[in-house]
C-alpha cells in the first residue's frame, strides 16, 4: 500500500477479500488502512473512485491557513478543495477528464475578498451619463450624447462630476449650480448628477421644483441643502438625507431589476475575476428592493460567480422602526451565493463644513442595540474625526451592555489615522476595522481587520491595496491575510473560503509571480493569471500548459 505525502491517505481497495483481511488485522495496520476499511472517505485526501476536476501543480501554493503553510499542488473536486500537498501526491487524483494546470512556479492564493465594494453601482457606468471630465462643455457634450440615444428619456442621471470645479464655475459666472445644469440639460427634464464619492448631488431647477425644495425647506436629518446668501437652494445637496429629496421624486428613482442584473453580470465578467476577487461585502447606501430582487433571480438562475454579503441600508431618520423590515428581507433575500443578514449604518458624512455626524447619538445607540439583539452584524461608515469613532464605539458598547457579548463581528469601515487613539476600544469591544488599507498601527496592535477598496470610489484591484500596505511597513503576509481569511471571517465564511484547505470551496487566484519575491514598489504590477470560483475557472488570462502539453491562448480581459 503506497502511503502518500501531505495527508497520509491511502488508496481505497474495493475487493471483498481485501476488506476481510483488513478487518482481521486492523490492530496491526490501523494507521495505514483505516480509510481503506471505511465506507466513509471524508478523512482521505485521495480516492481511486474519484478523480479531480481540476489540478494545480508545480507552483507556490500560499494557503493562508493558521500556520501560513506552503505547498506545491492543489486538487479540486465538485467545487471543493480535496488535496493540498506536493505535486507527487496528485497521482491518484488524475483522470482522463481532469484539467491540469501547470503553475510553472507561479503563485496560487485564496481568492481575494473585498470587504467594502459597491458592486451594484456598476449600473451607474452602464446607464447614466459619464461625467469624467472637468469642463462645463464636457458635461454638456456627454449629456447631449446620452439624450441623442435616449430621445424619450424622462430624466437624466449622471456620475463623476467635480464639486470643487462646479462651485468655482458658479462663483465666477454668478449663476447657481442649478442654473448651470439647466444650461447643460434644460429646464424641462429633471437632472440629478452624483459625485464619484456619492456624498453630493447636483440637481437642476426642474428636479428641485419636483421635490418642492424652497428656501423654507429645512435640512433633513443627516443631510444639507446648499443655499445662497438669500437662503435659496443652489442645487447642491449633501449626504443621503438631502439627496433622497430629489431622487425619490424622479420618474425612475432606482434601477430596474433587469438593469441591476445586467450590472452584476458585467461586474462579474469585466471586473471582479480580472482582479482575482471571489467574494465581496456590499454596503448598500439606499433602499433598493430592486437590487435584492435582481440578486435573488441571478442566484436562482445559477449566474452568480462571486459570493455576495449584502448589507441592508439603515435610514438615519427611522431608527428602530425599520428593523421589522430588515428581518423580513433577511428571510426573503438569501441564496447559495448571497445573503442579507447585515446592516450598513452611515455614521458620518464627507461634508465637514456642515457637520459630520449623521445620526442622533441616542437614536444610533438604541438602533445598534436593537439590531444586535436581532443578531444582525452592523457595519458603520465613519471617516473621522477621532471623536466620531468614539461615538460609533459608544453605540457598540451600549449594545454589549444591553445584550451581552457575542460573536457579532461588528465593523467600522473607512478607518483612518484619526482612529488610532481608539485602538484600545476596538480591541476591548471586539469591533473589526476595515480600511483602504488600514494604518499600520491597527496591524501592530492585533485588531481584527480587513482591507478593502470602496469601489467605485477607488480602484478595487487588491494588489493596489496590498502594495500600499507593504510600502507603509506592513508585512506582506499580513496584507494578504487582510484580503483573504480575514475577509472570510468578517463575512462569517471562514469555514467555507478564505484559505486553501481541504474541504473549503475552491475560490482561488493564480498570480503571475511569487509575491514574496517581488519588490514592494513592484507589487502593484503583479498580474492575475487565473481566477477560480467554487471550482470553476471564471477568468483565464494566460497561456496555461495542460496535461496534454497543449497551450491555449485565452482572451485577455481588462487590466487593473
Amino acid at each position: 500500500m503506497k502511503q502518500l505525502l501531505q495527508g497520509f491517505a491511502v488508496p481505497v481497495f474495493k475487493s471483498p477479500t481485501f476488506k476481510k483481511i483488513c478487518l482481521s488485522s486492523i490492530a496491526a495496520t490501523l494507521a495505514l488502512s483505516m480509510s481503506a476499511c471505511s465506507d466513509d472517505d471524508d478523512d482521505d485526501q485521495t480516492s481511486t473512485t474519484q478523480k479531480a476536476d481540476l489540478i494545480f501543480e508545480n507552483g507556490t501554493v500560499y494557503t493562508v491557513d493558521a500556520k501560513h503553510s506552503e505547498a506545491e499542488a492543489v486538487a479540486v473536486k465538485d467545487g471543493k478543495i480535496v488535496y493540498v500537498g506536493t505535486s507527487a501526491g496528485l497521482k491518484d487524483w488524475r483522470g482522463d477528464k481532469t484539467q491540469v494546470v501547470d503553475l510553472n512556479g507561479k503563485m496560487l492564493l485564496p481568492g481575494f475578498i473585498d470587504t467594502h465594494n459597491h458592486a451594484y453601482l456598476r449600473a451607474e457606468s452602464m446607464y447614466w451619463v459619464n461625467l469624467d471630465t472637468q469642463s462645463l462643455d464636457g458635461y454638456k457634450q456627454a449629456t447631449q450624447d446620452f439624450l441623442s440615444k435616449h430621445a424619450d428619456a424622462k430624466q437624466v442621471r449622471g456620475v463623476g462630476w467635480n464639486l470643487k470645479y462646479v462651485l468655482e464655475q458658479a462663483e465666477s459666472t454668478g449663476k447657481s449650480p442649478a442654473q448651470l445644469l439647466d444650461e447643460i440639460v434644460g429646464k424641462d427634464i429633471p437632472a440629478v448628477f452624483i459625485t464619484h464619492g456619492h456624498h453630493e448631488v447636483w440637481a437642476n431647477t426642474r428636479a428641485l421644483k419636483n421635490a418642492g425644495i424652497t428656501a423654507q425647506t429645512p435640512d433633513p436629518a443627516g443631510g444639507f441643502i446648499d443655499r445662497d446668501k438669500n437662503g435659496q437652494p443652489t442645487g447642491i445637496l449633501r449626504e443621503f438625507g438631502a439627496q433622497n429629496l430629489v431622487i425619490q421624486v424622479l420618474p425612475q428613482p432606482d434601477f430596474t431589476v433587469d438593469e441591476y442584473k445586467n450590472a452584476v453580470l458585467s461586474f462579474q465578467q469585466d471586473l471582479a475575476p480580472q482582479r482575482g476577487v471571489t467574494s465581496v461585502l456590499v454596503p448598500i447606501h439606499y433602499p433598493t428592493d430592486s437590487f435584492l430582487d435582481a440578486m435573488k433571480a441571478l442566484d436562482s438562475e445559477s449566474k452568480l460567480t462571486v459570493r455576495y454579503d449584502l448589507l441592508q441600508w439603515a435610514d438615519e431618520t427611522r431608527g428602530t422602526e425599520q428593523i421589522a423590515g430588515f428581518i423580513e428581507r433577511r428571510a426573503k433575500y438569501k441564496g447559495q451565493f448571497f445573503k442579507t443578514d447585515s446592516i450598513k449604518i452611515f455614521g458620518t458624512g464627507a461634508s465637514s463644513t456642515y457637520g459630520s455626524v449623521v445620526w442622533d447619538q441616542e437614536v444610533l445607540k438604541k438602533t445598534v442595540a436593537a439590531l444586535d439583539k436581532e443578531k444582525f452584524r452592523i457595519y458603520i461608515h465613519d471617516i473621522g474625526p477621532t471623536s466620531t469613532y468614539n461615538l460609533m464605539l459608544d453605540a457598540y458598547e451600549y449594545a454589549q451592555q444591553q445584550n451581552g457579548q457575542r460573536d457579532a463581528r461588528h465593523m467600522i469601515t473607512h478607518v483612518s489615522d484619526e482612529a488610532i487613539p481608539t485602538i484600545p476600544r476596538f480591541l476591548k469591544l471586539g469591533v473589526r476595522a476595515d480600511g483602504h488599507p488600514l494604518p499600520k498601527a491597527f496591524f501592530d496592535a492585533g485588531v481584527a481587520l480587513t482591507s478593502s477598496s470602496d469601489y467605485p470610489v477607488r480602484e478595487f484591484f487588491p494588489m493596489t491595496r496590498i502594495a500600499q500596505g507593504v510600502q507603509s511597513g506592513i508585512p506582506l503576509a499580513d496584507m494578504i491575510q487582510s484580503h483573504t481569511i480575514n475577509g472570510a471571517e468578517a463575512i462569517f465564511a471562514e469555514k467555507e473560503t478564505g484559505s486553501i484547505e481541504k474541504g473549503k470551496a475552491a475560490d482561488l487566484v493564480i498570480m503571475d509571480q511569487n509575491l514574496f519575491k517581488v519588490a514592494p514598489t513592484a507589487l502593484e504590477n503583479a498580474q492575475v493569471v487565473m481566477t477560480v470560483f467554487n471550482g470553476k475557472v471564471v477568468y483565464d488570462r494566460s497561456k496555461v500548459t495542460t496535461k496534454n502539453e497543449k497551450v491555449t491562448e485565452v482572451a485577455d480581459g481588462h487590466d487593473h
